[in-house]
Formats: C-alpha cells, structure tokens, sequence
C-alpha cells in the first residue's frame, strides 16, 4: 500500500513525474530498482500517508440555519394567529375588567369599564390617574386606568 501511495504522490504531481520520467535509466526500470539492484541497500521505510485534519462543517451548519428559519418563516405566513385568551379570573396588568365593588375581569373584545395598570403593595397608594380597586378574589388592591 506504500508503494501505491508514493507512485501516486510522484504521477499526480507534474514536476515529480517529470523528474522520474528524467530519472529512468536506458532500460525504463525505475530509480528505486536500479539503485536497489545495483547497490543491494535495504529497501526505504515505507512512507506513511498523513491523516487528514478534520474541518468544521461550516457549510452544512449554514444550509441547515438557513433551512430552519426558511421553515419558520413558512410556518408563520401560513398560520394564523390563534383566539384572543379567554378571562381566567386572575388579574394581571394590561387586562380589561369591569368594576363595581370589586374589579372583575373581562374579554377586552367585549365592553369594559377599565383596564389594570398596577397592583397596590403593603399600603401603596395608586397613582393620581388610576382608580383603586379591591380584586374580586381578594388578593389585593387594583390600580384601574378607567377608560372614557
């Protein structure tokens, strides 16, 4: 397998292949036998091919990015946006409510009197342009934006 390994580094490269054509004797035997024959030396260490450095796969990590968003893009367009959450009971800011005694939460689809800015913590007080509210499952005090 050396020997096939180094009559391919000498064919596949140009000047080296020049070089052993130059060097064949009047009888067309190759520099190694004519030397070997002539001198009886040992024959030389068999040349180990080099491994290969492995390579990071760029390319394919890029195709494989571009791929994914490609998907993702597609997905979106082709989707549509799902239903409006429904009222879970549970305030939070930004949801709509309706207020009497307590604060009472409601699709913003609908009609609603308000929507929740803040919660009042440990005798906080609401800011001048909210309305306090008591929540209806008694978890505190509700600052309402009251809407006109």
């Amino acid at each position: 397998m050396a020997e096939v390994n180094e009559a391919w580094r000498v064919l596949g490269d140009p000047v080296r292949r020049r070089n052993y054509d130059s060097a064949l004797g009047d009888d067309g035997a190759p520099p190694q036998q004519r030397a070997t024959a002539s001198t009886a030396q040992p024959a030389p260490a068999p040349v180990v091919a080099q491994p290969l450095t492995p390579r990071f796969p760029w390319r394919f990590l890029l195709a494989m990015a571009g791929a994914g968003v490609a998907l993702v893009l597609v997905g979106a367009a082709l989707t549509k946006p799902g239903d409006p959450a429904q009222p879970d009971g549970l305030l939070r800011s930004g949801d709509c409510v309706v207020v009497g005694v307590d604060a009472v939460e409601v699709a913003c689809t609908g009609p609603y009197d308000g929507v929740v800015r803040s919660f009042a913590q440990d005798e906080q007080q609401c800011s001048a342009d909210t309305q306090p509210y008591r929540d209806r499952q008694g978890m505190g005090i509700v600052c309402v934006v009251i809407a006109d």
